[in-house]
């Protein structure tokens, strides 16, 4: 008989947070207890929807509580990893949002640090390749955005 590990769905919500700086976009990211770096994100409480789950996760992590969605849009990314033996398959959408404000007052139960970033410098400090592709999505809608706007 073989041995099969379990599987499990998992799923988070999350913001990018984008602050305008004259003609250049800085984008915020946290740094989770684990290391990594990446945008705010959590889970779903009973009976929230994906976006109340975002913003209220937002709001709770970073103390931002001046900004506006960009639109509907959505961003999704999905990933593998392996807990004590399980194969969890992650699925996380995050909304664009522009803040109004550097401020951020960081919840010290998950964030260890936060920076704001250009384009480039956030490329190079996110951790995962998710992360990575996400921010390059959500700069080409901005692009796209600023000529419609």
């Amino acid at each position: 008989m073989t041995k099969h590990s379990s599987t499990k769905q998992d799923a988070a919500f999350g913001i990018v947070p984008i602050l305008r700086k004259g003609s250049e976009y800085q984008f915020l990211l946290i740094q989770h207890h684990q290391g990594h770096w990446g945008f705010p994100k959590g889970h779903a409480d009973p009976g929230e929807s994906a976006l109340e789950t975002a913003c209220r996760e937002f709001v709770e992590e970073t103390g931002i509580k001046d900004y506006q969605l960009l639109d509907e849009t959505m961003f999704t990314e999905s990933y593998t990893f392996s807990q004590k033996g399980t194969v969890v398959t992650k699925t996380v959408v995050y909304f664009p949002a522009w803040v109004q404000s550097e401020v951020v007052h960081c919840q010290e139960a998950e964030i260890r640090a936060y920076v704001w970033a250009n384009y480039d410098r956030a490329m190079s400090q996110l951790t995962f390749e998710g992360g990575k592709r996400i921010l390059t999505e959500v700069n080409e809608y901005l692009k796209a955005y600023k000529h419609t706007s």
